[in-house]
């Protein structure tokens, strides 16, 4: 499956933020695993325009950008997002209406309940799948999270939506493997006291990171994916890996992959954006 999750941080009290971490691991149904270098941490992009002088709706007057997550079914998890990725990046309004966090959510359950409710028939459990939407509400002026999860209505299993608005300090969502024991693990570790490097908004990212190492959790592992939602958009983090723990040397990668002169160049620009030890 896998173990992901979304807590706000309040280390910037001007810009509070969201943040996430999660491992790359795609496993088989057995449980071996088939990938190590899998995303499942996506910018979805909120894109509105209005009628510009040409009269097309050609003006953008709005344009943000919220984060997407999800464990479970990978073939849910993708397909869900691929599919909001052209309609929301492609909202029309000539009264130039800015959605709500809650907008995007509620326009995404409609499309994630129609396929989850045609695969479950075809795949019965293995069509399990959870998703959230996270980040700045620019509406609202808060963080949110929004939370989509199977629930049994009507004994049937179907989509819900659940919604984390009033996002306190100690906060978090989980979604993926081993809940309560990771949830516990989570809650111990904000708990610690503060030490230099180990700040305590940071936490979670420690946990996931323990969860990777251990070699007894077979759907968990890979490496760690990190990115931050706030005002200001998603924007996903490379991570600064040491060659050899402990001595000089290191690189930045993504996914589980270095970053490096061979794989980095995009024509005559290179991959950038923030980083993160």
């Amino acid at each position: 499956m896998t173990s992901i999750v979304i807590w706000p941080n309040f280390e910037l009290n001007r810009y509070p933020s969201m943040w996430v971490v999660g491992d790359t691991r795609v496993s088989a149904a057995g449980g071996s695993p088939l990938l190590e270098d899998a995303a499942k941490i996506f910018g979805l992009p909120v894109v509105c325009r209005a009628p510009g002088q040409d009269g097309f709706f050609s003006q953008v007057y709005f344009e943000h950008s919220f984060g997407y997550c999800f464990a479970g079914s990978t073939l849910m998890g993708q397909n869900s997002y691929l599919s909001l990725v052209p309609l929301l990046s492609n909202l029309v309004s000539p009264n130039r209406y800015v959605p709500s966090m809650s907008d995007v959510a509620h326009f995404a359950l409609k499309f994630i309940r129609r396929t989850f409710g045609e695969y479950k028939e075809r795949a019965g459990p293995g069509a399990m799948f959870e998703a959230a939407i996270f980040g700045w509400c620019h509406v609202n002026q808060r963080l949110e999270i929004w939370h989509f999860q199977p629930k049994v209505q009507n004994d049937v299993y179907e989509i819900a939506l659940f919604s984390h608005v009033d996002l306190q300090f100690k906060d978090f969502l989980y979604l993926g493997d081993e809940k309560q024991e990771v949830k516990r693990l989570i809650e111990a570790a904000f708990d610690e006291e503060a030490a230099p490097g180990r700040p305590p908004e940071r936490s979670p990212r420690r946990v996931v990171d323990e969860l990777i190492a251990d070699g007894d959790r077979r759907s968990i592992g890979g490496d760690q994916q990190l990115a931050i939602a706030n005002q200001f958009g998603f924007q996903p983090y490379t991570l600064l890996r040491p060659r050899v723990v402990g001595q000089p040397g290191a690189y930045m990668s993504y996914l589980g992959i270095e970053l490096n002169q061979d794989n980095n160049a995009v024509g005559q620009a290179i991959v950038g954006g923030p980083g993160m030890a």
